[in-house]
């Protein structure tokens, strides 16, 4: 199935549901396609990224997050995302994404999204940084957050996410080619051509 359409079937799906809390983790349910699948017999890793999508957008159904955006008119914008792999998901195999809001900062959301196999085993765990923009500005985080939990502040963010933006801000001082840390008796592309 096309990922629009399936974006098309959580729109549809969540349209009537319950509200329920960010913190509380949402599941969404999904099948890996033979389409889906690499030259080594799993799921692409790309494929992931793309599957985080539809989840948080089910999660964003289902907390109120996407109904506020709309309504504002505020679109949500992804600002990175850290991913870790356990294990492989094979051709027609069912899986889970159990998405859940972690905490904000004054300009980033962070969610969780762990992909667990049909047996409950943890597949893969990432975490993703989003943010909305209105009339060409930064949405503060606190406004959406008291629109949709009201009075709740965010709880401290785990380390987890902590180091990984402490890691996000050194990725600007890595060299533009690379080449400027290799040793001079290394052979470049350029001498083999």
């Amino acid at each position: 199935m096309n990922l629009y359409l399936r974006l098309l079937v959580i729109w549809l799906r969540t349209a009537f549901v319950r509200r329920q809390h960010p913190f509380i983790p949402t599941t969404t349910r999904f099948r890996v396609r033979p389409w889906e699948i690499d030259l080594f017999g799993h799921m692409n890793n790309g494929r992931y990224l793309q599957i985080m999508d539809l989840a948080r957008v089910d999660w964003m159904r289902r907390c109120g997050v996407a109904d506020v955006a709309v309504s504002r008119r505020w679109g949500a914008l992804l600002g990175g995302q850290l991913i870790r792999f356990r294990r492989a998901l094979k051709p027609l195999q069912a899986y889970s994404v159990h998405t859940r809001l972690l905490g904000w900062d004054e300009r980033w959301f962070f969610i969780e999204h762990r992909f667990e196999n049909a047996e409950g085993q943890l597949v893969s765990v990432a975490i993703s940084r989003a943010a909305l923009r209105g009339k060409g500005q930064w949405v503060d985080t606190a406004e959406m957050a008291g629109a949709v939990i009201p009075g709740t502040p965010s709880p401290a963010l785990p380390a987890a996410v902590r180091e990984w933006l402490a890691a996000d801000e050194l990725m600007d001082e890595l060299p533009a080619t690379g080449l400027e840390d290799v040793p001079e008796h290394t052979p470049r592309a350029a001498d083999a051509a």
